[in-house]
């Protein structure tokens, strides 16, 4: 036996006794507990030689321990669970089709004679998994979902910071120090935190910024989070703005007016609040960091166009893709190996033709052309079910629990944060933005299915 299979063997043991014993206490323990290796420790990896296994990190090894201890406790009945529903189907059989797919284009092993599952664990496989844990482990109980929500605002912190100390260029207090480092992920120079990627950190503070308001508006709230919320208020505008993304921009903007006009209508003495806190932190804190240089970079990236070209031109591939394979697409992971086929120089009104992005930069398109009808068909599934529970939840929550209904707009704010930057970046990647989506998404759902039972008594 190797040294290194050794290694992984010590760890997995203590790290599954260390996650047992936290998450005897508290499940949701165990979860954050994984977040924050999924956020901090992603790239931190062990490569077993001469095994078909993915490489393994920590994240994966207490996600793993987290499913194994999940259906222990489901086994020794310690833990009810809800039975499965057109969700929960979908995103097995997505997932299902996925595998045969790789399988059948052979783009389920990748050089070297790996598994290649790395996308498909991170895009899919794990998020689904965590919608449904998190829909039976946060059920009757506000200060689990409240704990979520104050999760979300404590990493809203550290990327708000980390995001300034990127652009102020404060290393010593940037971490993890990959971020330093020019030649390791993209947007370098521009605030990318953790995930080295600045749409998807965008998109996570877009998730803080949104979950800050539920603290904010909410006068019976601890003191201490009504000031981390002030806080975010303060600094998370700015950071999103050192990502230098449109997306990210037009996400947060879209997630601020949904819950602002839900605000407004239920308490406009908080609306106006909010509105002369942030104009006033606004003015005490932008001159400090929107110098010249910062405003002319900003200047030009706006005004860049190649990505919208790029992009104008792969909707071209993504249609001719699905023309040509309409039912099943062109296989799962096969988009870039296929995309130079499909390219086509075409009349867009003066957009220019582009020939040099060769990879996905929309999830919803890109399942289209890589999985056809099949594929798409399953998400929008899962994806429209979802907001008509919340909707229904909001309505359940108006009729008989006002008071809880903040966390649905704040949901919902989520959600267009989520889905305007995946509209834009294929968000396959990053385990841990789709994971706080869907463990959110999860919390609804699970949410709306206990008032349907309730109406069913």
């Amino acid at each position: 036996m190797g040294s290194e299979i050794l290694i992984l063997i010590e760890a997995a043991l203590v790290v599954g006794l260390t996650l047992f014993f936290i998450i005897s206490r508290d499940f949701t323990y165990g979860i954050y507990m994984w977040l924050v290796a999924a956020l901090l420790f992603k790239y931190q990896k062990i490569s077993v030689m001469d095994s078909i296994l993915p490489d393994m990190s920590l994240d994966r090894m207490l996600f793993t321990f987290l499913v194994i201890i999940f259906i222990f406790e489901i086994l020794t009945r310690r833990r009810k669970i809800f039975s499965f529903t057109k969700v929960e189907y979908s995103m097995f059989l997505f997932c299902l089709a996925a595998v045969i797919s790789m399988m059948w284009t052979g783009a389920i092993i990748k050089e070297g004679g790996k598994l290649k599952m790395g996308e498909l664990l991170t895009g899919y496989i794990v998020p689904f998994f965590m919608f449904f844990i998190s829909q039976n482990v946060y059920t009757n109980n506000t200060s689990k979902r409240e704990g979520f929500l104050k999760f979300i605002v404590l990493v809203g912190i550290y990327l708000s910071f980390t995001a300034i100390f990127e652009h102020l260029k404060i290393n010593k207090l940037v971490f993890p120090k990959y971020i330093l480092d020019a030649d390791f992920g993209i947007h370098f120079g521009r605030a990318r935190g953790p995930f080295c990627q600045a749409a998807v950190n965008g998109t996570v503070l877009g998730f803080a910024f949104s979950s800050m308001f539920y603290f904010l508006f909410n006068c019976n709230k601890a003191k201490i989070w009504k000031l981390y919320a002030i806080l975010l208020l303060a600094i998370t505008p700015l950071a999103i703005f050192f990502t230098y993304t449109r997306a990210a921009w037009l996400g947060a903007m879209l997630s601020f007016m949904i819950i602002s006009l839900f605000t407004f209508k239920q308490s406009q003495k908080a609306f106006v609040i909010t509105a002369i806190l942030f104009c006033m932190t606004a003015m005490l804190v932008a001159p400090s960091f929107l110098d010249d240089n910062t405003m002319a970079f900003a200047h030009e990236r706006i005004r860049h166009e190649d990505p919208v070209y790029d992009r104008l031109n792969l909707y071209v591939v993504y249609v001719n893709m699905f023309i040509s394979n309409p039912i099943f697409g062109v296989g799962f992971l096969k988009f870039s190996d296929n995309a130079p086929d499909y390219f086509a120089d075409i009349d867009m009104g003066g957009v220019p033709f582009q020939y040099t992005e060769l990879k996905e930069h929309d999830t919803f398109a890109g399942i289209l052309a890589e999985m056809g009808l099949v594929g798409i068909t399953f998400i929008l599934i899962i994806y429209s079910s979802i907001l008509i529970a919340s909707i229904r939840l909001y309505k359940n929550l108006r009729a008989h629990n006002p008071e809880a209904k903040p966390i649905v707009i704040i949901f919902w704010g989520c959600m267009a944060a989520y889905l305007v930057n995946a509209v834009f970046i294929e968000m396959r990647y990053f385990e841990f933005v789709n994971s706080i989506f869907f463990i959110f998404a999860g919390i609804i759902y699970g949410w709306q299915r206990e008032y349907g039972k309730k109406t069913a008594l």
